[in-house]
């Protein structure tokens, strides 16, 4: 078997993010440049709201609909629905699919390694501070110390401002 060779670009984006010089992120240009899609700007809520919904299994039909329309385009009389424009609108929607996918499938895998992340970078602060609160008798600046951190997973870990009890409801008359 001949030895694999990497070229420089393909050793780039296999390497490791290390402490020392994290890998920058490809832009979103770049991205779409690598998934053959044009970047184009948000929609607006009320543009995106406009749009017809997809039914299920619609495009899988295009083509046959492409075929019935070519016997029946003079009757139908429909001069702006081409088979040639279903069967282009197909294309189109199965190539942005696919790197839809691809796209979503690689969205998903980071959003979970991060929230590992997250889930690991918390429990170390958790650890810390419940170090802190054990040792706070033995050293009583320690927890002025570690203000910041106390602080901090306080105003999220207790729900934040503190609410005032709510008054007693008086019982319920017996009759």
């Amino acid at each position: 078997m001949a030895p694999r060779t990497t070229t420089k670009k393909s050793a780039e984006r296999t390497k490791k993010p290390s402490s020392d010089k994290p890998l920058k992120p490809p832009s979103t240009r770049e991205l779409a440049d690598i998934l053959g899609v044009t970047l184009s700007p948000p929609l607006k809520p009320e543009q995106s709201a406009r749009l017809r919904k997809a039914l299920p299994g619609y495009a899988g039909i295009l083509d046959d609909v492409a075929a019935l329309l070519e016997e029946d385009a003079g009757a139908l009389n429909v001069p702006d629905v081409t088979p040639e424009a279903l069967l282009e609108a197909q294309a189109e929607q199965k190539y942005l699919a696919a790197r839809e996918a691809v796209a979503h499938a690689v969205y998903r895998s980071l959003f979970e390694q991060r929230l590992q992340v997250d889930d690991r970078a918390m429990k170390m602060l958790e650890k810390l501070a419940r170090r802190v609160n054990a040792l706070k008798e033995d050293d009583r600046d320690l927890p002025g110390r570690w203000k910041l951190l106390l602080d901090f997973l306080g105003t999220f870990r207790q729900g934040g401002a503190k609410r005032k009890a709510a008054p007693a409801e008086p019982a319920a008359a017996v009759e």
